[in-house]
């Protein structure tokens, strides 16, 4: 009896390793969500779990509503003014609309209640760049 509650807390602990932040990046890979600095972004979702845990959805609500042809980069932004950083959802496409910031806007009013419920930010938005890679595909 003693070996199967030592067994279960163990395959837990695995389970968990797999759903956190280092998992949550293997996630967002399948939805073609870029991530250039890795380590950065790692680090932020591993100081806000609760955060990192809603990241996946969200990525992959944006997917469907901007489609395989944008790129979106996962990014840690850093303020130059002040100490202030959080993730950034960038949206980059080869031309732009003059309603891509409504459509952002409206894309994240649907997530935004959800993220006021935990710690950390996630802003989405666009650098009006051109994507740096091939689409994000």
């Amino acid at each position: 009896m003693t070996l199967s509650r030592q067994a279960r807390p163990t395959s837990r602990r695995k389970e968990r390793r797999a759903d956190g932040p280092s998992g949550v990046l293997k996630q967002l890979s399948s939805e073609k969500i870029e991530i250039p600095k890795r380590q950065e972004v790692l680090a932020y979702l591993t100081s806000y779990k609760q955060l990192a845990k809603l990241v996946p959805a969200i990525c992959a609500q944006i997917r469907r509503a901007f489609g395989p042809e944008a790129e979106l980069s996962l990014e840690l932004y850093r303020d130059p003014e002040i100490d202030d950083r959080y993730l950034t959802l960038y949206v980059r496409q080869d031309s732009y609309d003059l309603q891509i910031m409504e459509r952002i806007e409206a894309e994240s009013r649907q997530f935004n209640a959800r993220l006021e419920q935990v710690s950390g930010y996630l802003l989405l938005t666009t650098d009006f760049h051109r994507p740096r890679r091939n689409n994000g595909i």
